[in-house]
């Protein structure tokens, strides 16, 4: 039932320049379902800019994140990163309890966000780390 209620979507995989679909041994389109096609799917509203899809009528898609590239990464851009991230899950009918956010450096140009969720088929938390630059390479 849960994974049913998570849905199932195609497997995407990072590339070098962003995401691309996977192929497994059969040849065939790689699938991913229940949990872990929920993490996928935050991954994915996360970095998207929100309004960035309004045009095919997902206005409220996706976060602010894409605001703080070219911010120092310091505590006020670390709180605001909490913010925006918290802002954009709570968007997902799937996620029934955000545990935990927490946003910590991970050098000078990278922030750690690391996510603690409940789903609304499960007391088990999801567990979610994006790493999230604020320079642009």
């Amino acid at each position: 039932m849960g994974r049913e209620l998570l849905g199932k979507d195609l497997k995407l995989s990072e590339v070098k320049l962003g995401r691309d679909l996977r192929i497994n041994l059969e040849g065939d389109l790689e699938t991913v379902a229940g949990a872990p096609n929920l993490g996928q799917a935050i991954i994915h509203r996360l970095m998207t800019r929100k309004g960035e899809l309004a045009e095919l009528g997902h206005a409220q898609y996706g976060s602010r994140l894409y605001e703080l590239v070219g911010e120092p990464n310091n505590e006020r851009t670390r709180e605001l990163a909490k913010m925006y991230t918290k802002e954009c899950i709570t968007q997902d009918p799937r996620v029934k309890d955000i545990v935990k956010i927490s946003v910590l450096p991970a050098g000078h140009d990278r922030i750690d966000i690391s996510i603690s969720l409940v789903t609304i088929d499960s007391e088990v938390a999801l567990n979610i780390v994006l790493p999230f630059y604020l320079e642009v390479a």
